[in-house]
């Protein structure tokens, strides 16, 4: 079972928010709203699919990011949700529309 850290800060820096097994269908509010800008992933299951939104309700009108986990990593960091890239452990989607880093409201794992 991998494990989701969720930090304050871009980078994994500043204090995790919340801490998460990547376990499908989980759908929830953060603990604390509009803190989370970056995320460190423990050994996460390829396929997962991590995604994170501004709208408290997960509707894709407001800004939202996803991450699709492609290969396991002992240790790989999300350094912000505000950019699109693709690497050999993850492909990452941003959906602009006035800002994600520091406004997520609601995360799904799939």
């Amino acid at each position: 079972m991998g494990i989701i850290a969720f930090y304050e800060g871009n980078n994994a820096t500043e204090n995790i928010v919340q801490t998460v097994e990547d376990s499908p269908g989980q759908s929830w509010r953060p603990t604390q709203d509009d803190a989370i800008r970056s995320a460190k992933l423990f050994d996460v299951r390829p396929g997962a699919e991590i995604r994170v939104y501004d709208s408290p309700d997960g509707t894709m009108n407001d800004d939202f990011c996803i991450v699709n986990v492609k290969r396991p990593s002992p240790e790989y960091i999300v350094g912000t949700f505000e950019r699109s890239y693709e690497d050999e452990y993850v492909r990452v989607t941003f959906i602009r529309n006035n800002g994600l880093d520091g406004k997520v409201s609601r995360i799904q794992i799939n």
